[in-house]
């Protein structure tokens, strides 16, 4: 199983989209895929027209939760909306807070791929999505502040790795917004691309009205526009992801030989 947040400390980058689109892809490429919801605005959840008393913010304080079903293979914890807020100030006197997510679903099997769309800010919440999660994707809009929340991000990052004393996080850039048309969008690529290297994702959402509109029809890119540059984008998002999983497998099974 294989854990990812979507996280970055500016806002207006693309996470949720991100999130609710490769899950979607990966969804239909045949992987089975949980969602978490880890934002008190419930962007995900309003996405897919659903809403649950139990969600994440329940799950953090009695482990009960309610999973729901949103698409073939396509799975979701909604987040509890304004609960978790309350949640987080409870949690914040116990013991191992930042390991609840982790403990929670410990022993959850049966899927594919789990990912944790997470809020803008530093908060206990996205301290235990990381905790949980394996891998990071971090969404860089063609601006300067953008650029600025991902340094944030990875400094975030690091330090939940020493708190925990865990492997590694591995981090992934994804350049969003990206409009060819303007010379910010090229500065600011070539500028990431400089800075992070090889730890960019292949693959640039471009700008595309649809990726906008999908979600106040309640649907994703696939749905709402599947032959728009949007879809596109996002269809050569999922099949990075997914060969980069294969790669990963196939690296364990030379290592086990």
């Amino acid at each position: 199983m294989r854990k990812l947040a979507v996280m970055t400390m500016k806002g207006g980058t693309g996470k949720t989209t991100t999130s609710v689109n490769l899950a979607h892809g990966l969804s239909l490429s045949g992987k089975r895929v949980l969602v978490v919801d880890c934002d008190p605005q419930r962007n995900v959840s309003i996405t897919f027209g659903v809403e649950s008393e139990l969600g994440l913010a329940q799950l953090l304080m009695t482990g009960d939760v309610e999973i729901l079903q949103v698409r073939e293979n396509l799975f979701l914890i909604d987040s509890g909306g304004r609960k978790l807020v309350e949640v987080e100030l409870v949690l914040g006197g116990k013991e191992q807070r930042e390991n609840r997510l982790f403990e929670a679903l410990k022993y959850l099997k049966g899927c594919d791929y789990v990912i944790c769309d997470c809020p803008p800010s530093v908060n206990l919440i996205n301290v235990n999505a990381l905790a949980y999660c394996e891998e990071v994707i971090i969404p860089i809009a063609m601006d300067i502040l953008s650029q600025e929340g991902a340094r944030q991000t990875i400094g975030i990052i690091e330090e939940i790795e020493r708190l925990t004393r865990r492997q590694p996080l591995q981090y992934h850039i994804l350049p969003t917004f990206y409009d060819a048309r303007t010379r910010i969008s090229k500065q600011v690529l070539d500028s990431v691309r400089d800075e992070f290297g090889d730890r960019i994702l292949n693959g640039v959402i471009r700008i595309n009205t649809a990726l906008r509109e999908a979600p106040g029809c309640n649907k994703t890119i696939f749905e709402y526009a599947p032959l728009s540059r949007g879809a596109f984008d996002y269809y050569r998002l999922t099949e990075e992801i997914l060969g980069s999983s294969e790669d990963n497998r196939e690296r364990m099974l030379a290592d086990g030989s």
